[in-house]
């Protein structure tokens, strides 16, 4: 069966719900950082679903409006959602230089900080390169800047150090 509906009205509604969304990542982002100052992981995996469900969402609302004939309206809805996308992702690119800046502070990584701290790493990476670029770059506020610069940073410190961080080099058999 088709759909009848509106692509237009359903990426409006969309949007006013993304704002929820965006919400529940603020407050993920705030947990994970509590949690990870003390060793504790549970709230990481909030910030992480909170971070897949407004990711998902943007898909959604991105095909709606895709769907919706060229005009005023549908211009206006992408301007929104990329506006949206940009927020969202420079507050998870500071989030991940903070989460990593924190699991960096402990002289051993906890259980299960590793697999945390090569996610947040390959986070990183994504963002820095998507802000770095076109349509985002040109949407960042100026608080963002030195964050983007700072991932790239830590990202060169990291690759630099990374046989050693990670223990790269492949166990001898027994």
């Amino acid at each position: 069966m088709a759909r009848t509906a509106d692509p237009l009205a359903e990426a409006e509604r969309f949007m006013a719900a993304l704002d929820e969304k965006s919400a529940a990542v603020d407050s993920a982002i705030a947990g994970a950082r509590a949690g990870i100052a003390q060793s504790a992981f549970a709230a990481y995996k909030k910030f992480s679903d909170a971070i897949a469900d407004f990711d998902g969402f943007c898909i959604l609302i991105e095909y709606r409006i895709k769907k919706a004939p060229p005009g005023p309206a549908r211009a206006s809805l992408e301007a929104r959602l990329l506006t949206a996308r940009t927020h969202a992702m420079s507050r998870m690119l500071t989030a991940s230089i903070e989460l990593i800046g924190g699991l960096a502070s402990h002289k051993e990584f906890p259980l299960g900080a590793k697999e945390i701290f090569l996610r947040e790493l390959r986070s990183l990476y994504a963002l820095k390169n998507a802000l770095s670029q076109e349509p985002y770059a040109s949407q960042l506020g100026a608080e963002t800047a030195p964050d983007v610069e700072l991932a790239e940073k830590i990202l060169r410190e990291i690759i630099d150090k990374a046989p050693a961080l990670l223990e790269l080099t492949p166990a001898k058999p027994d």
